[in-house]
């Protein structure tokens, strides 16, 4: 499929790559001025006063290769006005100065684009600078990667998707994508979940995709508030499908893949679909990888435990537990926690982990 092929109903990537560069007064770009203020990590400034409907959050670093097709997969996500916060995170390539040619193209349409300064810090902290940047009373949130390609309509099914909850109901879209590249022609929708999105799956994987997920007002509100606390995380989008899920918020999946998730060498989180993908992963387990990454996410939900529901708190509390005790009280307090994965293969490997102290 042509990178510029997905995006119908939009205009192209010429009208991106033809626009001359102004440093003062582009239409579509709010530069955030530094105030001087301390006012959060990675933050210039007060973004501008004006209604959003729909805010889109992308991390940038390096991105100059694959950036440009997915900011113009943006013009066809269905709907008609967004906000863009691309955070940088200290690029050393032409990134930003394409995000600045991308938001003068938008001209003085209801589209526009706020230029960010990352923490430097990799690119979780950089989406949680941004989660805690949000504003007080939050739209729409979704969150997108600086080298996938979103299919069209994706916003505006998971809005309508989202509009049919009151507006006090924390609530989040996830869903599939499609594996791509590299080679031409291969592509692959990613696995229906077997079991439900809840918590006691959320500690343990992550179904969530951070390019696909849409979190309404009240979710985002929650990840505004909670952002601080998750300093040293693994991931930031396995933290939001715990952090969420833990809170209590409905999980929606739109089950028609909405992303191109582009594979290279450069991913920071692959698919990891192949056999040597599935090998790595569990010499990684047995050499404690997978609970490295576990505790990492831990410690910042024991430090948001005040989000979570009592049911989940004791779910967490369990989970914790179970990982200190030795056998069999580990297999016990496991299954009394009801920690599940999403299919046949990722709960023989789980409970694998379980029985060698490696979760």
């Amino acid at each position: 499929m042509s990178e510029l092929n997905v995006v119908k109903n939009a205009r192209t990537t010429d009208s991106v790559r033809s626009c001359p560069l102004r440093h003062e007064g582009r239409p579509g770009l709010r530069i955030v001025p530094d105030t001087g203020r301390s006012i959060g990590p990675g933050r210039l400034g007060e973004s501008p006063e004006r209604e959003v409907t729909m805010l889109i959050l992308i991390g940038v670093r390096n991105g100059e290769q694959f950036l440009e097709p997915q900011l113009a997969s943006l013009l066809a996500s269905g709907v008609e006005s967004w906000t863009l916060w691309a955070s940088d995170d200290g690029s050393s390539d032409g990134s930003v100065a394409l995000i600045e040619r991308f938001a003068e193209a938008l001209g003085d349409g209801p589209c526009n684009v706020v230029a960010r300064r990352g923490p430097q810090q990799g690119f979780a902290a950089n989406y949680l600078s941004m989660l805690a940047d949000l504003p007080d009373v939050p739209g729409l949130v979704a969150l997108a990667d600086q080298d996938d390609i979103w299919l069209p309509k994706r916003l505006s099914r998971a809005a309508k998707m989202l509009n049919r909850l009151p507006s006090s109901i924390p609530a989040f879209v996830y869903g599939r994508r499609f594996d791509w590249g590299p080679r031409p022609g291969r592509m692959r929708a990613s696995r229906m979940p077997r079991g439900r999105a809840c918590f006691a799956n959320a500690l343990v994987e992550n179904v969530a995709f951070g390019n696909t997920l849409v979190l309404n007002g009240a979710a985002a509100r929650i990840a505004r508030q909670a952002a601080p606390l998750a300093e040293g995380i693994y991931s930031h989008d396995w933290w939001l499908y715990q952090l969420l899920t833990g809170a209590g918020a409905i999980c929606l999946m739109d089950r028609e893949p909405s992303v191109l998730y582009r594979q290279h060498a450069g991913n920071v989180i692959g698919a990891q679909g192949s056999f040597v993908d599935w090998t790595k992963r569990k010499v990684g387990v047995a050499r404690g990888l997978y609970a490295a990454r576990v505790q990492a996410q831990l410690n910042a939900l024991e430090r948001c435990e005040d989000f979570l529901t009592p049911e989940n708190r004791e779910i967490l509390r369990l989970f914790v537990s179970a990982r200190q005790a030795p056998w069999p009280r580990r297999i016990q307090e496991m299954r009394r926690a009801g920690i599940f994965r999403q299919n046949l293969e990722g709960n023989i490997g789980f409970w694998g982990a379980v029985l060698l102290g490696r979760i």
